[in-house]
């Protein structure tokens, strides 16, 4: 009886020092928007210090989450808490449920809910239709833009989720699901993740954070022969996702957003590519290990780490030329490219 008390005690210990580890290593931002990719939760964006979801019945989200200290809270709910309690109530898992969930048995990417027929939305799409209807065709022109200029890339598509119907603009993903807009609903259904839209015969790669973004830089511009990533969030803009980007080859700009998201982004993708073109010139791995690099807080300095670069050295990386170049001078007073078209409309 006494050491079978002790095996629990000590199963226990494992335990807790599994879940400290968890709530410290894992990216609760992550989490949530694999949530959003499972279809489960609609991302609103960025909101001061915290990323907004909610779900997708709701006109505004209400889930604020804080990736500096790793928290969540739902202000419509009253509750909130670290990873693990995220675990608990979106899962419907236990502590211990939760513990294991995270401690490998599952990757933290490839969210699959346990009780798939209680958390998953039954979306289905009705219909999808040339953009005709008038409270569509009214939100498109107030964004600076007509129907007949975005047809090639939208439509007007019709759903039904838990017996309600919607509507919406719809922008294709990659991932097969829709980027979703109207003046009242922000989201995705069916599955979240970037857009790829490729012009002509492309010369260059231009990153934009949202579909309005892209189609206002089309009218601005007229620009062809070019590809286009169109993040769909911030949150989309991953090491793994900058990697494949600079492995092209290609000139990339940057048309983010002037808010803290935006900047924070552009400065990650310019020092990423800096410290990419060292590797190459040095001839230095541009394998990095991304699972590893996941669990950091400071990826870039850890890269180095690894590559063993000191210093003194580590100083040239940042005075290397790059073809990655900062675009947001050319809308600098406005929040995007879109709200720079609207002013000149």
């Amino acid at each position: 009886m006494y050491i079978y008390k002790n095996v629990n005690i000590l199963n226990y210990s494992k335990i807790k020092e599994q879940a400290e580890r968890i709530k410290k290593d894992y990216s609760i931002l992550e989490y949530f928007q694999n949530l959003v990719g499972s279809g489960y939760l609609k991302y609103e964006g960025v909101q001061g210090k915290e990323h907004f979801f909610g779900f997708l019945d709701q006109r505004t989200g209400s889930i604020a989450v804080d990736d500096k200290t790793n928290v969540w809270y739902d202000h419509a709910a009253g509750k909130g808490g670290d990873i693990l309690e995220a675990v608990q109530v979106f899962e419907n898992r236990t502590f211990f449920q939760s513990v294991k969930r995270l401690s490998g048995s599952l990757p933290v990417r490839s969210f699959i809910p346990r009780q798939k027929s209680e958390i998953t939305p039954r979306i289905v799409v009705e219909k999808v239709l040339e953009i005709s209807h008038d409270a569509l065709v009214n939100y498109i022109r107030k964004r600076g833009l007509e129907p007949d200029e975005i047809s090639q890339f939208a439509k007007e598509v019709h759903w039904r989720n838990r017996g309600k119907r919607y509507f919406a603009v719809g922008f294709p993903n990659k991932s097969g699901g829709w980027v979703l807009r109207s003046s009242i609903f922000k989201g995705n259904i069916l599955g979240g993740g970037i857009s790829i839209q490729v012009l002509g015969k492309p010369g260059k790669t231009k990153i934009f954070e949202g579909w309005f973004d892209f189609l206002s830089y089309l009218k601005l511009s007229g620009a062809t022969d070019f590809k286009a990533i169109i993040l769909n969030s911030t949150a989309n803009l991953s090491f793994r996702l900058m990697l494949d980007i600079l492995t092209e080859g290609k000139s990339v700009d940057l048309y983010l957003d002037n808010d803290s998201a935006g900047e924070k982004c552009t400065s990650d993708f310019i020092k990423v590519a800096k410290l990419f073109r060292y590797c190459r010139e040095k001839r230095l791995s541009t394998a990095w290990d991304l699972v590893r690099l996941r669990r950091s807080k400071n990826k870039i300095a850890m890269i180095i780490t690894n590559l063993k670069i000191n210093v003194s050295e580590s100083a040239k990386i940042w005075n290397n030329q790059i073809n990655v170049s900062d675009q947001r001078c050319f809308y600098k007073d406005f929040e995007d490219v879109n709200a720079f078209l609207m002013d000149g409309a």
